[in-house]
């Protein structure tokens, strides 16, 4: 009978290439699961991540316009209150100011020695709104002081009075005593008039 073989040492020189070879095919197929497998994943991943960043920022300003909304709606109901609260209490209607109106008026023309019949109104109604003018013209005679007083006088009315206009008819006494017609106005709301809205300027035809 023959020997036995002799058993084979493995050489890295000769068999290099082998090596070089098999390691070849791993890179190239991790590389493969890589590119197949792992790179679409993670391009997955970084789109997901840039999309929850980006709802992010939308959910942040949403937030942020939802408490500016909050903010201006909460202003505006102040803001109706209020304008309710001048339009009613300020104003009011005619007929419900008209009679304490004409009363503080005769009240201020008996103080200035004024003639209650003397004295001019005159309604007119303001463009565009619901509102009613209502001017009162009083003549005065008197001096500077007397003039300051009597504007003291309106501008300490529980009434919105506004002074419109001075004119000097006038004078006397070497210009110590003057003839003035003072013009004041006041304002009322129509009684079916909706508060604080004005009425829909009419549409000029095209």
């Amino acid at each position: 009978m023959s020997a036995p073989a002799k058993r084979r040492w493995f050489d890295l020189r000769q068999d290099l290439w082998r090596i070089a070879l098999v390691l070849g095919a791993l890179l190239a197929l991790n590389l493969g699961f890589y590119l197949l497998l792992n790179l679409p994943r993670l391009r997955a991943l970084v789109a997901l991540r840039e999309r929850r960043e980006e709802v992010r920022r939308t959910l942040r300003t949403a937030s942020q316009r939802r408490e500016a909304m909050r903010d201006l709606i909460r202003r505006y109901d102040e803001e109706v209150v209020r304008l309710d609260d001048f339009f009613t209490r300020r104003l009011g209607t005619q007929a419900e100011r008209m009679t304490s109106i004409q009363k503080e008026i005769r009240a201020i023309a008996t103080e200035f020695k004024i003639d209650p019949e003397s004295i001019d109104y005159s309604p007119a109604a303001v463009e565009g709104t619901d509102l009613t003018q209502f001017q009162i013209t009083v003549p005065l005679v008197g001096g500077y002081l007397n003039l300051r007083q009597f504007l003291s006088r309106v501008e300490a009315s529980e009434h919105l009075f506004t002074v419109d206009s001075m004119e000097l008819a006038g004078s006397r006494e070497g210009g110590a005593m003057l003839s003035l017609t003072i013009r004041v106005s006041t304002y009322f709301r129509s009684p079916d008039a909706e508060i604080g809205r004005p009425k829909p300027k009419a549409q000029r035809p095209a």
